[in-house]
């Protein structure tokens, strides 16, 4: 019994014997597998930054240029050369509307019509005012002449001792006062005739013109709408608001032949900015050519708050390319200011150290110099101190260069880019 048993047994651990060695094989296996690429990478990292501690970076490099002139761009927006609101000086209604917006109007020409009873009616009134005032001047002139010659005869008469001296004296006084009457009624007269005038001339802001050549860009009205003299209108059947931000009136009219914008220059700018300077001027999302302006005028000081100078640049626009209200950017020429370098404003450190750039020196040695900054291009910096021109400067310098760092200069494909 016992003997039948002990070849099983025995075959049972030859089984065990036989997966444990496979079992440690295929750990060995993997241990090996796992180990051996991480030596070899560990031993080609120290390789490398055994190779990176003795060979030198690659920097690249670039030479100052001397400041030059350069385009400084700015956002405006675009206005009429005239722009006018026009405002009724009469109240009435809206009897005839004779133009519409975008209509080519001339000066003089008629806008609307309103009809005003009021103003008609005191006009009348002041006229027979003023017929009445000059009957009253005609009756006074008359008693005037009368009270002359009534006192002419008692000067004849007193010479020769005939009349009392009492009538003399009264009909002096009579002859006084009817000069006096005279004038005053003259007086009332003129009084009269000054109103007559003011009344034809309300009478005749019942015809709105347009006060230059232009194009109506605004129309707030209709036939029928209530107009009070001198107020905003109130008519929601139509645009509620003006193109250039004023009060509603009848009318907006702007003179569209030629255009200006107005632009805060900063203050590094400002110098350069004189008037006659020329200037281009695009539409932003429209490709097309530059328009070619000039700046008329600035306001000849800064604005204390924001440190930037008003230009004004008229723009001509006979061909009517560009419309009041584009959003447009304007390009200066500005020229350069004193003696300057210009260099890629990447080549330029900022940190707590200071504004500094990387000069490549003797035996390619880095050295970390001071400089001033001029103004900003946005892609160049102009350097006003610390720099002679003549340097070899990291254009993008890392945070990983030192001083005295000895590195390998590189030309830099784009010696003057950004």
């Amino acid at each position: 019994m016992g003997t039948s048993d002990a070849p099983p047994r025995r075959a049972r651990t030859r089984t065990m014997v036989a997966v444990g060695l496979g079992a440690l094989s295929l750990f060995v296996l993997l241990l090996i597998v796992g180990v051996v690429p991480r030596l070899r990478n560990e031993r080609a990292l120290v390789a490398a930054v055994q190779q990176g501690q003795t060979t030198p970076p690659n920097v690249y490099v670039i030479r100052p240029e001397a400041a030059s002139e350069a385009e400084l761009s700015l956002t405006a927006t675009t206005q009429a050369i005239q722009d006018a609101v026009i405002y009724a000086r009469t109240s009435g209604y809206i009897t005839k509307r004779h133009v519409d917006i975008g209509d080519r109007v001339t000066a003089g020409q008629l806008l609307a019509e309103i009809d005003s009873p009021e103003i008609t009616q005191q006009l009348r009134q002041t006229q027979a005012d003023l017929q009445q005032s000059e009957k009253t001047l005609d009756l006074q002139k008359a008693s005037l002449e009368l009270a002359r010659t009534t006192f002419a005869r008692y000067q004849a008469a007193d010479a020769e001792g005939a009349v009392a001296k009492q009538a003399l004296d009264q009909s002096a006084a009579a002859y006084r006062t009817a000069q006096a009457a005279v004038a005053a009624a003259e007086a009332n007269v003129e009084s009269n005739r000054a109103n007559v005038q003011r009344m034809r001339e309300l009478t005749s802001f019942q015809r709105v013109v347009a006060p230059f050549d232009g194009t109506v860009i605004q129309r707030t009205v209709d036939v029928g709408t209530l107009i009070t003299a001198g107020s905003p209108t109130n008519n929601t059947a139509v645009a509620p608001s003006s193109v250039s931000g004023a009060p509603n009136g009848l009318f907006e009219i702007a003179q569209v032949d030629a255009l200006r914008v107005f632009v805060n220059v900063p203050q590094a700018y400002a110098p350069t900015v004189k008037i006659g300077l020329p200037v281009s001027v695009v539409v932003r999302g429209q490709l097309m050519e530059p328009v070619a302006a000039t700046v008329t005028r600035t306001a000849r000081a800064l604005d204390p708050g924001t440190r930037t100078l008003l230009t004004q640049v008229d723009i001509p626009n006979a061909q009517h390319r560009l419309l009041p209200g584009m959003f447009v950017y304007v390009a200066f020429k500005i020229g350069p200011s004193g003696t300057r370098w210009r260099v890629p404003a990447t080549a330029v450190v900022f940190n707590a150290q200071g504004t500094r750039v990387v000069i490549v020196g003797p035996g390619n040695k880095l050295h970390f110099q001071d400089v001033v900054l001029g103004r900003d291009f946005g892609t160049a910096l102009d350097i006003q101190g610390g720099l002679r021109g003549d340097e070899t400067i990291v254009k993008q310098p890392t945070v990983s260069l030192q001083e005295g760092q000895v590195v390998t200069p590189v030309a830099s494909p784009k010696p003057s880019g950004g």
